[in-house]
């Protein structure tokens, strides 16, 4: 028995004309919809994006990479991953490539008032003050040269309920948290979406 030859051509118009009579837009009745469109199905409900599949797109997209390359490291298909990204506001075009806002919250690891803490940061320019900030705390742990405390004397962060953080510089007190065995800033480190 011969199979009988289909006509894709004619099957898609059909879709798109049935989407059109129940008032779906084109892409939507293909089946991939824009974001912020609706979901049709009502059977398959969208899988939420794993976060840490989330933070690697994230990381490669900051790096220069296409949302394409980045869907591809992360086994998640670019619409997807576009779509995902584009509806919780982490990403946006401004000319021909997309670019993560530099405004999103950052969660990161600090040392304040003898504690390890674990807080929201509002904005880059604070995860970054806050990265460098760790950075220098190991190198200081590891060379116990006090000179890589000294540009955070009496530094503070603010998180994004207005909180302000002193920065810890204390020696005696950072070789303590630091040998602790707590998290480490890579960890905690993550864009909150």
């Amino acid at each position: 028995m011969a199979k009988r030859k289909r006509d894709h051509h004619r099957e898609y118009l059909a879709r798109i004309a049935r989407g059109a009579a129940r008032g779906l837009s084109r892409s939507q009745a293909r089946g991939h919809r824009k974001p912020g469109e609706a979901l049709v199905s009502k059977r398959k409900a969208e899988r939420a994006l794993e976060d840490h599949k989330l933070q690697t797109a994230l990381r490669l997209i900051r790096q220069g990479q296409s949302i394409t390359t980045a869907a591809k490291q992360t086994n998640t298909s670019p619409e997807t991953l576009k779509s995902k990204l584009t509806e919780s506001g982490a990403i946006e075009k401004p000319g021909r490539k997309w670019l993560v806002k530099g405004s999103l919250p950052r969660r990161v690891m600090i040392f304040s008032r003898g504690r390890e803490r674990i807080i929201t940061v509002g904005d880059f320019k604070a995860a970054s003050l806050v990265g460098k900030y760790m950075s220098h705390v190991g190198w200081f742990v590891t060379s116990n040269d006090i000179s890589h405390l000294k540009p955070f004397a009496m530094k503070s962060v603010t998180d994004i309920n207005g909180k302000s953080y002193l920065l810890e510089t204390r020696p005696n007190v950072l070789y303590r948290l630091s040998h602790a065995g707590g998290s480490s800033f890579e960890q905690v480190y993550r864009i909150v979406v």
